[in-house]
């Protein structure tokens, strides 16, 4: 499927610039933790018209791993100023015996179109740093759903565990803060394979768990001299009698129309321990 995705990124973006004026969106970001833990996250958005193509690459490592998990993956999105469109697909080659696939379809309506054009603050449309909107009733609200495919091979045979993520969001422009919620829900096919790489909405790392469900408020305070404070919390449930957590993130970023750039400290306490990562960030966009 690695393949595939390079393909069809090549082929979409090839197809757009022979039409309308092109733009393009990209940024990295790193995060270390607790445990020798280091992720990285690579993002482009190619977009052209109302048709946009955001392919990315994620890595994820540890002490306690030999190798080194990379996820490929690409969205696709219609861009209009009534609502967004997207759908994605992704995979991850095998790891240690281990190996996922995915694909996922989200929709994220502005109720509010006039007042900040096809940004949107909140969902996979947000594209990370929440943007737009003006006045009191900007208001975004959508919903996406995410099936993977998790496969660990046991004695020459795989043993598959099926994973639905489906989520509600919305966010709204409130004088100069822009808030954002979201809960997501988790079901399940047969647990037969660890759910390694299942990256709960508002984590900036990646938790080995069975999660049942999770809600993520976020508020961001733009116009604040050239700096965006933010503030977010995450608590999730899980499965197996794997206890609670809560998720308190603190960071900032800097837009300055081509250049971006953002860290982030967050405290995971799981009712046992409690860990701190640090994350941090920049991008380009023309």
């Amino acid at each position: 499927m690695k393949r595939l995705i390079a393909s069809f990124t090549l082929l979409a973006a090839f197809a757009m610039s022979a039409s309308a004026q092109m733009y393009f969106d990209g940024s990295f970001g790193a995060t270390s933790g607790p445990g020798g833990y280091r992720g990285t996250k690579l993002d482009l958005t190619i977009g052209s018209g109302n048709l946009a193509i955001e392919p990315s690459m994620a890595t994820y490592s540890s002490n306690a791993l030999d190798k080194t998990f990379r996820t490929y993956g690409v969205r696709g999105a219609w861009e209009a100023d009534l609502y967004t469109l997207g759908a994605e697909a992704g995979t991850t080659p095998k790891v240690n015996n281990y190996s996922n696939n995915y694909v996922g379809a989200d929709i994220t309506f502005s109720l509010t179109p006039g007042s900040g054009g096809k940004s949107r603050l909140t969902g996979p449309a947000a594209h990370g740093a929440t943007r737009g909107g003006a006045g009191v009733t900007r208001l975004d609200v959508g919903a996406s759903v995410k099936q993977t495919i998790h496969t660990q091979v046991v004695a020459s045979s795989d043993r598959k565990t099926s994973q639905t993520q489906a989520s509600l969001f919305a966010g709204a422009k409130v004088l100069m803060a822009n808030i954002s919620a979201s809960y997501t829900g988790y079901t399940y096919g047969d647990e037969n394979s660890p759910t390694d790489l299942t990256q709960v909405p508002g984590l900036n790392f990646y938790y080995n768990a069975f999660p049942k469900a999770s809600f993520n408020a976020r508020v961001d305070l733009p116009a604040f001299l050239i700096v965006t404070p933010f503030v977010s919390y995450t608590g999730t449930s899980y499965k197996h009698g794997v206890k609670d957590s809560s998720a308190y993130l603190l960071g900032a970023y800097v837009d300055l129309t081509m250049i971006t750039a953002n860290v982030g400290w967050q405290l995971f306490d799981n009712g046992t321990t409690r860990d701190s990562f640090l994350s941090i960030g920049a991008g380009l966009k023309f």
